[in-house]
């Protein structure tokens, strides 16, 4: 990637920790055949940023000497010569000489020797420059065999003779020209040190890496994020921009490119991993965190959010599941030929070193494994995964019969039925002072729906920090006022209850609505009053903590109770809640991410909704890892408060933070601090929260009493100190409490240097790869695949579970969940959700994608795995129109793939278990349940395949009427999609 940017870019330089990795690089550029020098001399530092050539490599003990000596390198040590100035040569020689450079007719670098009328130059980097003369006037500057207008010659004296500080200046970096490209290197705190640049490098690019292989590139200028095919073309239509796109999928945008006729596009190849997008006025940078996002992730109309599957990636050496064989491993995709056609399949390792081949169309059957850290491989050609499977079964038709006794006394209670007023629901939409997202919308008229029921409701609202959960509750409570019903709002937290207090009364200002709030902290008399008034029905919402549970409060009319945080209370207060429910509507709130498998397995049990957009105008937070530094927190601190906000500082320890709050006092004098804990009283804590959140406070150093819920619209950084040593999901909560209005928010991750572990590294790692908008569940999944499964939305796994995996566990658990509803008459087939697609088409036709769409086996297995995803025809086309406008008309291998999904999709509507090549004849298996009659109707409308029957569920033909299986496979299509038009319907077998 680094010699395609060279080739594009004009200056380049690379900023590194220290100098002991430089040689290396060097090392590294020299087998790349990539011209990169280190800087060390002011004429390096001169050729770079005035004469806008070569590449350097630089350590940032000479960059901020650079920065903060610019003065004297600009007017005191540089000597321009221009086309048509009239000057001797001798003159320039003297000139030359003064500077410190060299008179060698060797052309080594920082010398030159003259030639007739021709002075020759050879620059620090080993460029040689021309300068001919007319007489005593400068007739041409020629440099690498370009002409230019000027040359600029910098003095030849070392950097080390020039002090330094340990603060750069940054109204220095206005002096770098816009084209210059930065590019950051080296160790995982190296972040800290161009973070305070980051405000002044708006007008370049910058590139930087967290770790020395270089896996990444993150970009310091504005973030761009991508939604559409469309909006990425619309962009590199802009003429104004000059367009990089950075990728490991080069084929697949050149191909892109060519086929939407756009041009003054520079693709650069790239091996890395995460690289960020950005744009300016004048760049705009396209990397693969785009590219994924738009290109593969996004083909098929519907969040990834929802697929679990998906975000658990497979890579060789994973543990994985074959829904079949049981558990094994992933080792890799291999190519295989038989009769002279060619076909892939994934390579799987069981027990004894026991191979499995499966068809990587049947790539949908393998699933990651998450469970136990080492799980026991399961042996081939043997009973062993039948009996675990048998096991889990007994397992999972407990939970799923438990789960419905639930929903079987809901059905039994009636609860009330709100009336819909389309007029005030539309006056309180109109109020409400942002645009609501298309989730919000549609979970509002979810939740409407089911208030609108005669039974009672009990849904759970999930959605990541800052995504509009609160709205959504303020808009089921409004509905319940205007029926002339109470609500009621608890949550776990004193200072979370006031926080919703004084929202509510904002958020319904223009509505003449009765609020109150209630928790331990108010006085009794005014208690007192409080309830005789929630009582009377004087009071049309009521607000607290698990204060509201108590015996003494008492509603005169309750018809709504919603539950923030849920899972934050204990177990006597939801036995309270369960108790309080009786026939009244019920909204939980969870920042916790649901998998979609569990969402579907809960589908009719507990109603569930998940917000995944996020609001219009929401910045992502800028995470940096660093070590503990006092010039980081110092800057970014003060960068904090010049912009009139606030600071969160996490500190998990209680022993020692009253240590570090004397050391925050010395380094930032004339801030105030308060300290939170959970071992200080109750009511102290809260009231400390309270008084920060009223900006009494600069600083709040706290444990991670903070984690959830609390909005501090103020609060835009935040450091979390010895950040190695918590988990994933924990730090995202964390960082989730900054950067909630439409302020940029800051999150650093601090550790102690030379302390930190490899797998320490990898989490923070992980934070700061996703800290997109809505990364919430991807890091919930990645934390899944540490954790292994475990209790989830209080559903706890068997321990046999772990032997299967959770996917595989939840899967069971949704087919066992609508069996049973089936059986108890309270679905009908009909409403049956689409499931996986376990018909096999096994015909010897060539049917795969080829490697030039995809960047790595990885991306391919990855892809495949989302086309055997696909339960929809609907899905599939427009999965196949994405792939069109990407890559134009597909090859016939593909097409036949394409082909054989729909072929899939179709004939597992009409119960076909597989389709597949015997010897000379061609058999078709139906899945068990199937019935014999159905199965001679289903014949009687197509005569050419001419099948003859094997036993009760299988038909068996000797096709001699088609020229190829390609052929076959195109009519199997046409009929099956005749026989779908003329509405055939199969029933079960009654037997």
């Amino acid at each position: 990637m680094l010699k395609s940017l060279l080739d594009e870019t004009a200056c380049f330089l690379i900023v590194v920790e220290n100098d002991k990795n430089i040689t290396s690089y060097l090392k590294t550029a020299d087998n790349l055949g990539l011209k990169l020098s280190k800087m060390d001399n002011i004429s390096n530092f001169v050729d770079l940023f005035y004469n806008s050539s070569g590449a350097y490599i630089i350590n940032k003990d000479f960059f901020n000497i650079v920065l903060e000596n610019k003065a004297q390198f600009e007017y005191k040590n540089i000597f321009t010569i221009s086309k048509g100035d009239n000057i001797k040569i001798s003159d320039i020689t003297k000139k030359l000489n003064e500077l410190g450079f060299i008179f060698s007719e060797h052309q080594n670098p920082n010398t030159f020797f003259v030639s007739g009328d021709i002075l020759n130059f050879t620059s620090y980097n080993g460029l040689t420059i021309k300068f001919s003369f007319w007489g005593d006037e400068i007739d041409s500057i020629i440099s690498d065999g370009k002409s230019i207008s000027s040359y600029n010659f910098g003095v030849n004296k070392p950097l080390t003779t020039y002090e330094y500080s340990s603060k750069t200046s940054l109204e220095l970096l206005s002096f770098f020209e816009k084209n210059t490209v930065f590019t950051i290197l080296d160790s995982i705190d190296f972040y800290s040190f161009f973070d305070e640049l980051y405000p002044k490098l708006d007008n370049h690019i910058v590139f930087s890496s967290l770790g020395n292989n270089l896996d990444s590139i993150n970009l310091c200028f504005n973030e761009l994020v991508l939604h559409s095919i469309d909006e990425f073309r619309l962009l590199l239509e802009d003429k104004k921009r000059k367009k990089y796109i950075i990728t490991k999928n080069k084929k697949t945008i050149i191909n892109f490119l060519n086929l939407n006729n756009l041009e003054d596009v520079i693709v650069l190849d790239t091996t890395l991993n995460n690289i960020k997008s950005a744009k300016n006025d004048d760049f705009v940078i396209v990397g693969d965190d785009n590219i994924s996002r738009i290109f593969i992730k996004k083909r098929i109309k519907r969040t990834i959010s929802e697929n679990m599957d998906l975000l658990l990636q497979i890579k060789p050496g994973d543990y994985i599941v074959h829904i079949d064989h049981g558990v094994g491993v992933f080792r890799e995709i291999i190519e295989k030929e038989f009769a002279g056609v060619k076909k892939e399949y994934i390579t799987l390792e069981y027990k004894n070193s026991d191979k499995l081949f499966v068809p990587i169309t049947e790539v949908g059957r393998v699933s990651k494994y998450v469970g136990t850290e080492n799980p026991k491989l399961t042996a081939l050609s043997t009973k062993e995964w039948e009996k675990k499977l048998k096991k889990v079964s007994e397992d999972v038709e407990q939970i799923a019969g438990e789960l419905l006794e639930i929903y079987a006394k809901r059905k039994l209670q009636i609860g009330h039925s709100f009336k819909s007023n389309k007029e005030l629901e539309a006056k309180f939409f109109n109020s409400f002072e942002y645009e609501y997202t298309s989730d919000q919308y549609n979970v509002i008229q979810e939740i409407y729906k089911d208030m609108e029921s005669e039974n009672p409701m009990d849904r759970l609202l999930s959605g990541d920090v800052g995504f509009g959960k609160t709205e959504v509750a303020f808009a089921s409570i409004f509905k319940a006022i205007i029926n002339g019903k109470q609500a009621a709002l608890i949550s776990p937290l004193v200072v979370l209850a006031y926080e919703h207090f004084e929202k509510a009364k904002e958020r319904f200002l223009d509505f003449p609505f009765n609020i109150e709030v209630i928790t331990r902290f108010e006085k009794p008399s005014v208690i007192k009053t409080t309830l005789e008034k929630l009582k009377n029905g004087k009071i049309d919402l009521i607000i607290g903590t698990h204060r509201l549970l108590s015996e003494d409060v008492l509603f005169r009319d309750l018809g709504l109770l919603v539950i923030d945080e849920e899972h934050k209370f204990g177990v006597k207060d939801k036995e309270k809640i369960k108790s309080f429910k009786g026939n009244i509507d019920i909204l939980s709130m969870s920042a916790t991410p649901i998998p979609r498998s569990l969402n579907m397995a809960l589908n009719g049990v507990k109603q569930v909704s998940m917000l995944t957009t996020p609001p219009v105008g929401k910045q992502s937070i800028q995470t940096i890892v660093s070590s503990f530094d006092d010039d980081v927190i110092f800057q970014a601190a003060k960068r904090e408060f010049d912009r009139g906000g606030q600071v969160f500082f996490i500190h998990n320890r209680v022993e020692t933070i009253t240590a570090l709050q004397s050391y925050l006092e010395k380094l930032l004098p004339g801030k105030s601090i308060v300290v939170a804990h959970g071992q200080l009283p109750g009511d102290t804590l809260e009231k400390r929260i309270i008084e920060f959140k009223r900006k009494q406070y600069d600083i709040l150093l706290a444990t991670t009493v903070v984690e959830n819920g609390i909005d501090f619209r103020d609060v835009n950084t935040i450091f979390i100190n010895e950040a190695n040593n918590f988990g994933i999901s924990q730090i995202h909560q964390l960082r989730g409490r900054v950067g909630r209005g439409l302020n940029k928010g800051y999150c650093y991750l601090l550790f102690k240097k030379d302390t930190i572990k490899e797998d320490a590294a990898k989490r923070l790692k992980t934070i700061v790869n996703y800290s997109h908008l809505g990364a919430g569940f991807e890091l919930a999944v990645k934390d899944l695949e540490i954790r292994g499964g475990g209790d989830i939305l209080g559903i706890r796994q068997s321990g046999s579970s772990n032997e299967i995996g959770i996917s595989l566990f939840l899967e069971m658990l949704e087919d066992k969940i609508e069996e049973l509803k089936i059986s108890r008459n309270i679905i009908s087939e009909e409403e049956v959700s689409l499931k996986r697609v376990d018909t096999i088409i096994d015909l010897n036709i060539e049917a795969y994608i080829s490697d030039n769409y995809f960047s790595s086996e990885l991306d391919k297995l990855n892809f495949y795995r989302e086309i055997e995803s696909i339960r929809d025809l609907n899905d599939l086309e427009n999965l196949i129109d994405d792939f069109k406008d990407i890559s134009g008309d597909f090859d016939k291998a593909t097409k036949n793939l394409f082909d054989i999904i729909r072929l899939k999709l179709q004939a597992n509507k009409f119960k076909i278990k597989s389709i597949k090549k015997l010897g000379i004849n061609y058999q078709i298996d139906f899945f068990p349940e199937i019935n014999l009659d159905d199965i001679k109707k289903f014949l009687s409308l197509d005569t050419k395949l001419n099948f003859s029957y094997v036993d009760t569920t299988k038909l068996r033909s000797n096709i001699k009427n088609f020229a190829n299986e390609e052929n076959l496979l195109e009519y199997l299509l046409f009929i099956f999609d005749n026989k779908q038009k003329k509405r055939i319907v199969i029933k079960k077998n009654n037997i």
